[in-house]
């Protein structure tokens, strides 16, 4: 008898203390979670720069994908960058590039540049889910300009980036092509996008401006970015947040870019 007793003791003396030892989340009233767990999050680097056609041989393509690779760039946007064509079929930076930084990536063609092909192109160290390549509209007699679109698996969610290069010299080519830009965002909205490239003009321009009615411009948040031709915009929906942005400068080309963490929110 005085053992069932020190059984039923110690049965409820666990019940007492599993119920003072339960998870700190409880439910008010209304249904709601009181102490929910905070959102899931995840950071990346993110590179944009102009190599101005300046990755010509071997020896230049490794030099900078060394130079990327120190940066701890997860993610690079290029512009003016070479692909190989039947004239010139010796070499292609593009795949060079993607080679020496052991990443995938995606090229969209613009225009011919001394028999190579010329355009922008996508370098990520995440899976390659989709790509696409999109024609900017070009007036007559004016350098072809294109979209390089991919989607890749960042590890929290799929996201879409683009890597462009505008019209440098005519504000209402530049207008255009923000326009299709637009346009194109609004045809891929199942994923956050981030856009970068040279836009041709700093971001307190016209066209920029015009980019800010749907996404939020990165160089607006250090003096040091604000005055770039490199741009990278994020959604405006809060969901990607900036932790910092630098600008960088590789020598050898003579380039700036721009170097942002990011943190993409759940």
């Amino acid at each position: 008898m005085k053992k069932i007793f020190i059984f039923i003791a110690a049965v409820m003396a666990a019940c007492i203390y599993g119920s003072c030892t339960t998870s700190e989340k409880t439910i008010d009233g209304s249904g709601e979670l009181k102490n929910p767990s905070k959102m899931l999050t995840n950071q990346f680097k993110m590179l944009s720069i102009n190599t101005q056609h300046g990755l010509k041989e071997r020896s230049d393509v490794k030099k900078f994908a060394e130079w990327i690779k120190v940066s701890g760039a997860e993610l690079v946007a290029v512009q003016q960058i070479i692909r190989a064509t039947e004239s010139k079929p010796e070499f292609d930076a593009f795949t060079e590039l993607m080679k020496y930084l052991d990443m995938r990536g995606t090229f969209a063609k613009a225009r011919y540049y001394q028999g190579w092909d010329s355009g922008n192109a996508l370098f990520c160290m995440y899976p390659l889910l989709q790509s696409n390549v999109y024609v900017l509209p070009t007036g007559k007699g004016k350098t072809r300009r294109s979209l390089s679109f991919g989607v890749f698996e960042m590890g929290l969610k799929p996201m879409a980036f683009a890597s462009t290069d505008l019209d440098e010299e005519d504000l209402s080519e530049r207008i255009k092509q923000v326009y299709e830009i637009l346009s194109i965002q609004k045809s891929v909205e199942e994923y956050p996008m981030i856009i970068a490239g040279n836009f041709g003009e700093t971001s307190k321009g016209k066209a920029p401006a015009k980019m800010t009615e749907k996404f939020t411009c990165v160089n607006s948040t250090t003096d040091q970015t604000i005055g770039l031709l490199e741009h990278v915009y994020l959604p405006s929906n809060g969901k990607v947040k900036v932790i910092s942005s630098e600008k960088v400068h590789y020598k050898t080309l003579n380039a700036t870019g721009i170097l942002v963490t990011l943190e993409v929110t759940q």
